[in-house]
């Protein structure tokens, strides 16, 4: 086996903070089926809706069927959000948030909150649980993650589980088994956060810590959803040929996922592969 146990533990430790990433990250084409037959050079912004210029947007920053313009998506985001449009609040408060304008980023998520966007919803609780914009209150957040929950809100049902699963007993009881069937429930909702969580518990369960196509299944899904741990892991695994065939393009192309979203691990990894690469 060449990715060891520790090596499955040490990526975990280093995710810890990832939920960082929840609140400092995009996850802009959401339901790619959406965006099939959308075409953002064809659009006139001048007489389209709000939500479709958020979609340009969406486009522009991410590059998708559009030359890549960043300055441009930021620009049109802060024009949508100070009309109140839900989505681009979220994504506007990420750029607030990424340029230390936390208070303001905290307001940004408020409003589309209050228009009853859960993701918003769910970036407070996340606020909470950190003291990103407002003072930390893991009580607040616990309270956002339940009721969220109970409509199945898939990361919600994720941060609900991890807190039976802590130490910390002035929020809830530790109750291990509630956690685990939690983060279980989750995964089969669609987190990435529980699905890499399953497929970690899976694959260190297991005799040699085999990748079994259910893990790679797993992780497959939650890299595809933004969870840079999963993504660097599969970068490893199509490099190495662990429960799938050896495949350096898709190891690229998960290792840049990951490395783009500043996750340590695939950083340090790519400096090195950009240094033997100077040798050569």
């Amino acid at each position: 086996m060449r990715i060891s146990k520790e090596d499955l533990m040490a990526i975990k430790k280093t995710g810890e903070s990832i939920f960082l990433n929840e609140v400092q990250s995009y996850y802009l084409l959401g339901n790619t089926n959406e965006y099939d037959k959308f075409e953002p050079t064809k659009l006139n912004l001048n007489e389209c809706s709000d939500f479709d210029k958020y979609k340009y947007a969406c486009c522009l920053y991410a590059g998708y069927k559009i030359i890549e313009d960043e300055e441009k998506a930021y620009k049109i985001w802060q024009e949508l959000a100070k009309k109140g449009q839900a989505e681009s609040l979220i994504e506007y408060s990420v750029y607030l948030f990424k340029n230390n304008a936390q208070a303001e980023a905290f307001d940004c998520l408020q409003q589309s909150a209050t228009s009853g966007n859960t993701l918003a919803q769910f970036r407070i609780g996340l606020c909470y649980m950190f003291g990103f914009g407002i003072e930390q209150n893991e009580k607040k957040a616990f309270a956002i993650f339940e009721k969220l929950s109970q409509s199945d809100y898939p990361n919600a049902v994720y941060m609900l589980g991890s807190f039976y699963m802590s130490d910390n007993g002035v929020i809830v009881q530790r109750d291990i088994t509630k956690g685990w069937d939690l983060i279980k429930k989750a995964a089969k909702l669609g987190s990435p956060f529980a699905q890499y969580e399953v497929a970690i518990q899976l694959c260190a369960t297991s005799q040699n810590n085999v990748f079994s196509q259910e893990v790679i299944t797993l992780l497959t899904s939650s890299a595809d959803n933004g969870d840079l741990r999963a993504q660097y892991l599969l970068a490893l695994a199509y490099a190495k040929g662990e429960g799938v065939e050896v495949n350096l393009e898709k190891s690229m192309n998960y290792l840049a996922q990951s490395f783009e979203g500043g996750f340590p691990l695939a950083i340090d990894l790519m400096k090195k592969i950009k240094e033997s690469l100077k040798e050569e």
